[in-house]
């Protein structure tokens, strides 16, 4: 079997979100035999564009095709539309069995290969809860870009979202709770068309890269590690609240953030005007940087008001660290209703149950568990053999 999967991002220019799920999920089925083609973009400066061009690349045993594109936001728009024709021809001069879509990635370059082959989109968002968010941040500390980007956007989010559900043969979304979610916006009529299919981790690799990296201190039972993007949906401003009850308390935690975003300068000033000495901002990192610091950590603070199945729970869980998130119904679905993390009513709920946890055994114990559970429901080579039978459900 031949497919393609296609979004604007792949690694090893990004890793995280999307583009990270796409690079595990074709590693997954190149071991499984399927010949991969992945269609990705490279986005750069505007002024550079002319520096870059088409690459054509073996990678993994994985075929990848990248098209350079400006870095101009909506990127997953600007990479379809500035090379509309040339990934269409590329697509189309391929022997592909499915064509596997990602979420706003995949219109309207699909409307063009309807034809060519049955196509799947993998939806990893919902539109409307983004807008819910982005709406209750105006008021709660967000920055212009929370609001720009999804609530300004709605429209044309919601749109192209609808879009791809209309013209694609088949959808999966990353977690159960978001079908329900779309389903509430989109509509019950397109129920039998959705299934849920987890994000996966390529342990094999995960493995690896950790070996290969040295912290600078052995693990600590008192060091949490937040990573993302920081903006006001992903809990940055939370990190730094979390950071201010445990100085407070004259507790010895200690929190790692790694990302960059719209609240750095605000959480900036925010830890030097409480005069916070327990929080460190790393800024945008490597992989290896980030790994670093995971090494270090007992505890991966996840304390997003909204996600569908994001990577980085998934990785941390696959190491055994402990997650600390909301009692969202993402969170609940995702560690089996908090048996495999942490879940809080709020940041001082969550801080109220570090204080408590004093057992190293017990600590130990369910280090240990998350790991063994995580590495069973998330493994990427369990969760390709669900792909696998939806392309063969679509090609037969």
């Amino acid at each position: 079997m031949e497919v393609v999967l296609l979004n604007h991002d792949y690694p090893p220019y990004i890793f995280g979100g999307v583009g990270t799920f796409m690079h595990e999920l074709a590693k997954g089925l190149a071991r499984k035999g399927l010949r991969v083609h992945v269609i990705t973009g490279r986005n750069v400066p505007p002024n550079s564009l002319s520096r870059f061009q088409f690459r054509r690349t073996t990678e993994d045993s994985i075929d990848v095709q990248r098209f350079p594109y400006p870095n101009i936001v909506p990127r997953h728009t600007v990479f379809q539309m500035w090379n509309l024709k040339k990934l269409s021809e590329s697509i189309q001069n391929l022997n592909v069995d499915v064509i596997h879509g990602q979420c706003t990635a995949t219109y309207p370059l699909m409307r063009s290969l309807r034809k060519k082959a049955p196509i799947l989109v993998t939806f990893h968002d919902s539109p409307l809860m983004e807008k819910i968010e982005s709406t209750q941040s105006i008021l709660r500390g967000g920055s212009l870009s929370d609001i720009s980007t999804y609530l300004v956007g709605y429209p044309a989010y919601h749109f192209t979202f609808l879009k791809e559900l209309q013209y694609s043969d088949a959808v999966v979304t990353v977690s159960k709770s978001l079908k329900s979610e779309i389903l509430l916006e989109m509509g019950e009529k397109y129920a039998e068309k959705i299934q849920y299919i987890y994000n996966g981790i390529d342990l094999r690799s995960l493995d690896d890269e950790y070996k290969e990296v040295e912290a600078e201190f052995p693990e600590s039972e008192k060091t949490i590690l937040f990573a993302g993007r920081l903006f006001w949906r992903k809990g940055a401003l939370s990190m730094v609240k979390l950071a201010y009850i445990l100085q407070k308390k004259n507790t010895k935690f200690k929190i790692i953030v790694h990302g960059a975003g719209p609240l750095f300068n605000k959480m900036q000033n925010l830890i030097r005007s409480l005069n916070l000495k327990n929080i460190e901002l790393k800024g945008f990192t490597t992989k290896a940087q980030l790994l670093k610091s995971m090494r270090q950590s007992k505890f991966v603070a996840i304390p997003s008001t909204y996600e569908a199945c994001p990577m980085i729970l998934l990785e941390s869980m696959c190491l055994g660290k402990i997650p600390l998130m909301l009692k969202l119904p993402f969170s609940c679905e995702l560690t089996e209703e908090g048996k495999y993390g942490i879940l809080g009513d709020g940041v001082k709920n969550l801080a109220d149950q570090l204080m408590t946890l004093e057992d190293n055994h017990s600590l130990g114990k369910l280090s240990y568990d998350i790991r063994t559970f995580a590495r069973n429901k998330y493994n990427i080579e369990n969760l390709t053999g669900k792909y696998i039978k939806a392309y063969r459900n679509l090609s037969s």
